[in-house]
């Protein structure tokens, strides 16, 4: 995208509005739809879950751990969190339970690369809304951030 040249925009004296035009060409920005926690210990796993999410208009927060991920969310909303299970340190389901106590209206998803349906149900004990599997589907992450899932909580 490049600006417009200086013989593009129509010159206004301030006096008459007609002289001013609108651009219909011009770049709309969209609004973000909300800050979402990506807590990922796996670096390239992390920056292709951030690169997704802000591709769909939403601010990621990345984090890759629970501790970093407490920090994170101190002094911040969050509207979403994808949390992998299994974490170095303190675990990812640990962190599910507290940012369900903090936020309760997030949209909280579970993901692991042990994708069955007991995994499916400790998460859904831990305050998850959702629970993917790894690798994830994209599809299925896109319409989980944009669901309000209150079933379970």
């Amino acid at each position: 995208m490049s600006l417009p040249n200086v013989e593009e925009l129509p010159i206004s004296t301030g006096h008459d509005s007609s002289e001013r035009t609108e651009r219909s060409d011009e770049l709309k920005l969209e609004p973000v739809r909300g800050a979402v926690l990506v807590v990922e210990d796996d670096p390239t796993h992390r920056e292709i879950l951030v690169e997704m999410i802000a591709g769909w208009g939403y601010e990621p927060l990345p984090v890759g751990s629970a501790e970093e991920a407490e920090f994170a969310v101190r002094n911040k909303r969050m509207d979403a969190a994808v949390v992998d299970v299994f974490l170095p340190g303190r675990s990812g389901a640990t962190l599910m339970s507290k940012l369900r106590e903090r936020f309760p209206q997030a949209v909280l998803i579970g993901v692991s690369a042990m994708s069955d349906a007991a995994m499916a149900r400790k998460c859904k004990g831990l305050g998850a809304d959702l629970f993917i599997g790894k690798p994830l589907n994209p599809e299925k992450l896109a319409e989980a951030l944009q669901s309000k899932h209150t079933s379970w909580h």
